[in-house]
């Protein structure tokens, strides 16, 4: 998955796409002559063809591209929080839909209906009716139930492939299998061969009306759960090498060219079948219709999906609005609209002027409902996943148009600030974790933030990230909110805490941490640079502490940031891992990226930092290049090869502490020249005698101690 979240927004415009035309779908009942022969109650005394053949051109895709989007989006969500989360989050978002929604928005429905046929005879059953085994009105909820029936079927097949001992294999198939499918001519006539296959064996199919709709009982109609289960697998595939979306991007136009002409080929089919809605096809023809009308679908699917990779790529405010409501719009319209065509239906107007009255009246009131009383409340949290607070449309102050990548050669420029904390205070209750803090990372630098534990380093970092805001100051990052998503496109973040889906493969995590970037590195790419090819099929819960490390890195770095955030990275890796991580920083800062590094290793500060700010109880209580940090101590170190025992020169005064390595022995002291004459003194037979002036570490302790 090396794919932008550009793209992810493309695809969200699909999906909102495939719910908002069914506004425009059944908009179109009470004009249709067809429909109105048949007995439906709500019927307006001005008749449409042309809406009756708009209904059908929307009718032949928008379910399976509906369901296509649906299980690109269910394996993101299923790989992003594993198995539980994957349950937890569906059946809050669509199981309380689906159950609280019918049972406010069905008797809507029904009382609008019977207000519609008040009066009239029941209409008669269509010739061959049989009665749905476990009939149920879902209404148009139908795809919410059939969704939930879909993410059973799926993780069960998925937990059953995973236990075979072939489980690898089986993928590598499938994938490969998949590859060759998208980038094929044939794609959409190999696709249609199960709804096809379905629909010519359905006996009770009337060909005018296309894939059944699966809305009058708890067993969905075999046409319909083949073909809704093939779309949505077909997605859950594609997510796993979203790079194929690039060919439907490249062939959309032969693909929108080649639907219309089968769609108005297969409505020609059926536009004068002497029993209207109620006909049936045989023989051959029947078998034509059917590859025919599977087909078109795939096409227009194919079609919309390239165009929308092509032309909605970028965020864009209005239509991630649009997208944020039109799950709302969807589950509400229908009675809406299903009133208005009653209101509407004896006023003396043509269809030309009622029908686009009815969309918007409904469009416009809905979006107002959604504005009101969704958006920044519990009821958007439930249906989008969050609540936006009111007067902010977080992430949407202007469409991104900045490509998340570092320069191509070292660019160093300290003054030209991509985060920033001013005058920042925070609070946790009654301690005081900031207090007034000012810091700032410069374009191209390695900033090291050092800090005893609780000197508030970890609240200024997650404050730069967005994932906190300050009680007073300012932070600005790439001179926008944190919470921007435009700014967050251009960041990548190491943290030391990190939960991931330990069934999940390294190459899985890399690639879809990629495709939320603008730019990504391919999984090979990144792999290589963190040296983590070996265990590009190993599930990261199999991996020791310090692999885990190593991969977590390469999903910070895969997504080519400008503003890197590392917190204590070389946790838990051997030398020579810890060596190549410190190889692979000092490439990202030549090749243009700024880099803030938290550690408690000084010697990695040392080796790696450009500059070195000093956080206590809050504050900044130091700031400069390491050689600035050294100067501003007067601790020196001591080294030599003598006889005298350790634990004696620890009892010596202005010895701060001693240690031994290599048979040297090491001393720091703020008063060298005194602790040089008791060394000579006590050992006639010294050697080596090295005196320098204090590293990192000394400067650090002093200075930690000052503040205290």
């Amino acid at each position: 998955m090396h794919d932008s979240p550009e793209r992810l927004h493309a695809l969200d415009a699909v999906r909102a796409f495939a719910l908002l035309l069914g506004i425009v779908l059944h908009a179109t009942m009470s004009f249709m002559p067809g429909l109105i022969a048949v007995g439906w109650p709500i019927a307006d005394r001005s008749q449409s063809e042309f809406l009756q053949g708009t209904f059908f051109f929307i009718h032949v895709f928008r379910m399976t591209m509906f369901f296509v989007i649906a299980g690109f989006f269910a394996h993101l969500l299923f790989h992003r929080r594993g198995a539980s989360g994957f349950i937890r989050d569906r059946l809050r978002r669509v199981g309380i839909p689906l159950v609280v929604g019918w049972l406010i928005l069905a008797p809507m429905i029904i009382a609008t209906l019977i207000w519609a046929a008040w009066g009239s005879p029941p209409p008669a059953p269509p010739p061959g009716f049989e009665k749905p085994a476990l009939p149920f009105p879902l209404m148009h909820l139908w795809f919410l139930y059939v969704l939930a029936l879909l993410y059973v079927v799926v993780l069960v097949i998925r937990q059953l492939i995973v236990k075979l001992p072939n489980a690898d294999a089986i993928r590598a198939r499938a994938d490969a299998s998949m590859g060759w499918l998208v980038r094929s001519p044939v794609a959409a006539m190999v696709l249609a061969i199960p709804v096809a296959t379905a629909l010519h064996f359905y006996q009770p199919w009337m060909v005018h009306g296309g894939i059944p709709t699966p809305d009058m009982s708890l067993i969905p109609n075999s046409p319909a759960f083949i073909a809704f289960a093939t779309a949505f697998c077909f997605g859950w595939l594609l997510h796993r090498q979203t790079t194929l979306l690039s060919s439907m991007q490249r062939g959309w136009v032969a693909y929108l060219a080649t639907a219309i002409v089968l769609t108005s080929v297969a409505l020609f089919m059926v536009s004068d079948l002497p029993s209207g809605f109620f006909a049936k096809l045989e023989g051959l023809p029947r078998l034509a219709y059917a590859v025919i009308y599977g087909i078109a679908s795939w096409c227009w699917t194919f079609a919309i999906i390239g165009a929308a990779m092509r032309y909605l790529s970028r965020e864009r405010p209005v239509v991630r609005y649009l997208a944020d409501s039109s799950y709302w719009l969807y589950l509400l319209h229908l009675p809406l609209v299903f009133a208005l065509q009653q209101l509407v239906s004896e006023w003396p107007l043509h269809w030309s002027v009622k029908y686009p009255l009815i969309v918007s009246v409904t469009t416009a009131l809905l979006l107002l409902s959604y504005r009101a009383f969704v958006r920044s409340t519990y009821i958007g949290e439930v249906l989008n996943g969050r609540r936006y607070p009111k007067g902010l449309e977080k992430g949407l102050e202007r469409p991104s148009t900045v490509v998340a990548a570092p320069a191509t050669s070292h660019s160093h420029d300290p003054q030209k600030t991509l985060a920033s904390l001013k005058a920042v205070k925070k609070r946790y209750g009654s301690t005081l974790a900031l207090d007034g803090l000012d810091l700032n990372v410069g374009k191209g630098e390695l900033v090291a933030v050092l800090g005893p534990n609780g000197a508030g380093k970890s609240t200024a970092i997650g404050l730069m990230l967005g994932l906190q805001r300050p009680d007073q100051g300012a932070v600005s990052l790439f001179d926008e909110s944190p919470e921007s998503l435009a700014a967050r496109r251009r960041v990548g973040v190491m943290m030391q805490e990190v939960a991931l889906a330990p069934e999940l493969r390294v190459r899985e995590l890399i690639d879809l941490t990629a495709s939320y970037y603008a730019a990504p590195m391919t999984a090979e790419a990144a792999m290589e640079m963190t040296h983590t090819k070996e265990l590009a099929l190993r599930p990261y819960g199999k991996l020791s502490g310090g692999q885990k490390r190593q991969v977590q890195f390469a999903m910070a770095i895969c997504g080519r940031p400008q503003l890197l955030f590392l917190d204590e990275p070389t946790v838990g890796l051997d030398i020579r891992a810890r060596e190549m991580m410190w190889s692979t920083i000092r490439e990202l800062v030549r090749g243009g990226c700024s880099i803030v590094l938290t550690t408690h290793y000084l010697e990695e500060a040392e080796s790696l930092a450009d500059r070195v700010i000093v956080v206590a109880k809050g504050r900044v209580i130091a700031s400069g290049s390491v050689d600035e940090m050294r100067a501003l101590v007067s601790r020196r170190r001591v080294s030599c090869t003598t006889s005298t025992p350790i634990a004696e020169i620890e009892r010596w005064p202005d010895v701060d502490s001693v240690s031994s390595t290599g048979g040297r022995v090491l001393i720091s002291t703020a008063r060298a020249e005194d602790v040089v004459r008791r060394l000579l003194a006590a050992d006639a037979t010294l050697s080596d005698l090295e005196v320098q002036r204090a590293g990192l570490s000394e400067a650090f302790t002093e200075l930690t101690q000052e503040a205290a």
